[in-house]
């Protein structure tokens, strides 16, 4: 378990497929993300949870007793089977904390506590568009997009275009997040 100044990260666990379920099935926020499926039904956040519950790679995040996204930091081959073994960063906030920095202050601790036990470079990456991410990303200290490849996104039923950026495991990290840097909008 990791906590910020706003949050707590802790591990997936019983109970928060229903959580899940709701906030990825919301157009919105589902739109961006590649791997999840489309209809995305409470049977996917169960199973979701039950892969992923109490690893320390796979984190609920919680700002004021209220779930508000899940953060991973996995091996990308774990995630899927077409990826690499490389360790990847991967994010989605629910629409109502968008615009908060939120995402940001998470993954910065998330990646601070990564580098403290694997001290490995990350990777990232966003569906072109989504302008929210790549701000995250950036104030993270990714590096890129490095190239673009085309990814299947299940919601858009086709390949759509992922920016991918890098954070090499010797780059400077930014100064500690400011809650303030939250930009009001989102993608």
């Amino acid at each position: 378990m990791l906590r910020t100044k706003r949050l707590v990260l802790r591990p997936l666990r019983a109970g928060d497929e229903g959580w899940i379920t709701r906030h990825i099935a919301d157009p919105e926020v589902h739109r961006w993300l590649t791997s999840v499926p489309h209809p995305y039904a409470a049977a996917d956040g169960a199973a979701f949870v039950e892969r992923f519950a109490g690893r320390p790679g796979t984190l609920a995040l919680v700002a004021e007793d209220v779930p508000c996204g899940v953060l991973t930091i996995e091996h990308a081959s774990r995630l899927a089977d077409d990826r690499p073994a490389a360790w990847e960063l991967g994010y989605w906030p629910r629409r109502d904390h968008w615009g908060r920095g939120l995402m940001t202050e998470a993954a910065e601790a998330a990646i601070r506590h990564h580098r403290a036990e694997h001290g490995a470079t990350l990777h990232s990456g966003w569906i072109t568009g989504n302008a929210g991410s790549a701000r995250v990303l950036a104030k993270l200290g990714f590096h890129g997009p490095t190239h673009s490849e085309e990814r299947h996104a299940f919601f858009h039923g086709r390949p759509v275009t992922v920016e991918r950026v890098i954070l090499p495991a010797d780059a400077p990290l930014p100064p500690q997040h400011d809650p303030a840097d939250a930009h009001p909008a989102h993608p």
